[in-house]
């Protein structure tokens, strides 16, 4: 005669999550509503028209970039003239924005 299953045997144990887990869960969700809430009730600034955008010479490009790789070269640092040329453009425009 088969031999009868206990319980325990017939009926697996069941993991359940630990109760910790479940509130940090809950709180990230808050935190990020009402961010999004600020947002959306925050008042929408009024957009200014577009200014033309600054007329940046090829000459002042280089003539930046000149000054930027002789200092390159006196301090010893890493580099090259293309990279000399994108810094002066950035420098450049950075400039004519702070101007507006």
């Amino acid at each position: 005669m088969p031999a009868k299953k206990s319980k325990a045997e017939a009926k697996p144990k069941e993991v359940k999550a630990k109760k910790s887990a479940a509130p940090a869960a809950k709180t990230a969700p808050k935190t990020a509503t009402k961010s999004a809430a600020k947002a959306k009730s925050a008042p929408a600034k009024a957009a200014k028209p577009d200014a033309p955008a600054p007329v940046i010479t090829q000459d002042q490009i280089a003539t930046r970039a000149y000054y930027i790789g002789e200092r390159r070269q006196t301090m010893g640092w890493p580099g090259d003239p293309s990279s000399d040329w994108i810094e002066a453009e950035a420098q450049l425009i950075a400039e004519a924005k702070r101007k507006k």
